[in-house]
């Protein structure tokens, strides 16, 4: 809001006063004041020959004015006005503008006023103290904004630490588990091999023997090798088990066949793990009776049969022998 004081002066003529009502209007360039009665708190008899009236008036904030009306009503005896100037104060910053009149009005007719700016009062120095103030205010924001950008990222970087360490946590507990289910698997290996070995000195050892390890058994593995790293056949080999059919290598796998217990998953070698995992002779897979063919599937070794060879390699013996 903004107040401003009128100032009107009757011309110092003959029946240049009025009894009529004045009304008035201000237009700037930010906004306009419609018509407003006037009224002089300051006098019991406004608006004759030779006075000069004022009061205020408040309203939003008009900008730099350029135009107005002044009119009366036409109420009362002799309602004709002859009205010399009229002067507009700005009493927030000391702004004047002042239109000249120097006409006769009549009643209900507006005369059109037309300002010109007499004094610019405070008005610099005040924008000037506002422009300083608001680029205090502008430096203080930076400076919080700033303070908190900081407090922002060291708050990111504690988040980001814990998260860290839950992500380590969780991969650690996931080791453990992985170690112990390792540990589980080796002592069960451990236990077939010694059930093997157990069974292999109370089968029948004479020359016709059909068990593997007496007529010189040689296990060959095959298995999966992705990022470096051996991977169960199972993985590595799309196998439809509805159709029975191999239906190629998946992406990003390769397979690696291997006769050294160092390689794969450790079941090839002479005679290697064949008699850990399988209780027959190699023939009853398709296989020669004296070289077996496992793979792991995860959690145990399984022979494979010839026939699924062939779909995986064509020409298996070459490519496993």
């Amino acid at each position: 809001m903004a107040r401003y004081r009128w100032e009107i002066k009757t011309a110092d003529v003959m029946y240049a006063g009025t009894d009529a009502t004045p009304y008035l209007s201000l237009s700037g360039d930010k906004a306009t004041l419609k018509e407003t009665e006037l009224n002089d708190p300051d006098s019991n008899n406004d608006w004759e020959k030779g006075q000069i009236n004022h009061g205020t008036i408040e309203t939003t904030d008009l900008g730099w004015l350029k135009t107005g009306t002044l009119k009366h009503d036409g109420s009362g005896g002799g309602p004709d006005w002859t009205v010399e100037y009229v002067k507009i104060t700005n009493d927030d910053d000391g702004r004047e503008w002042l239109a000249g009149v120097n006409a006769e009005l009549k009643g209900n007719n507006p005369f059109r006023l037309v300002f010109k700016n007499t004094s610019r009062g405070q008005f610099d120095e005040m924008q000037r103290q506002k422009e300083l103030e608001d680029e205090r205010l502008q430096r203080e924001q930076e400076l919080e904004d700033a303070k908190l950008a900081r407090e922002r990222k060291v708050e990111d970087a504690k988040v980001g630490a814990q998260d860290w360490k839950a992500d380590a946590k969780a991969r650690m507990d996931q080791l453990k588990v992985e170690m112990e289910k390792a540990k589980l698997e080796a002592e069960e290996q451990k236990m077939r091999d010694q059930l093997a070995q157990l069974r292999g000195q109370a089968a029948p050892t004479s020359p016709a023997s059909t068990t593997p390890a007496a007529s010189g058994m040689r296990t060959y593995e095959v298995f999966g090798v992705y990022g470096g790293r051996p991977a169960p056949l199972t993985q590595a080999v799309n196998f439809d088990r509805a159709s029975g059919r191999v239906l190629g290598v998946n992406t990003g796998f390769r397979v690696m066949v291997t006769d050294q217990p160092s390689e794969g998953f450790g079941l090839a070698g002479t005679p290697g793990r064949w008699a850990s995992f399988v209780s027959g002779s190699p023939t009853a897979f398709g296989l020669d009776a004296d070289r077996g063919i496992l793979a792991w599937d995860g959690s145990r070794g399984q022979a494979l049969p010839a026939a699924y060879l062939s779909q995986l390699f064509g020409d298996w013996r070459g490519a496993v022998y």
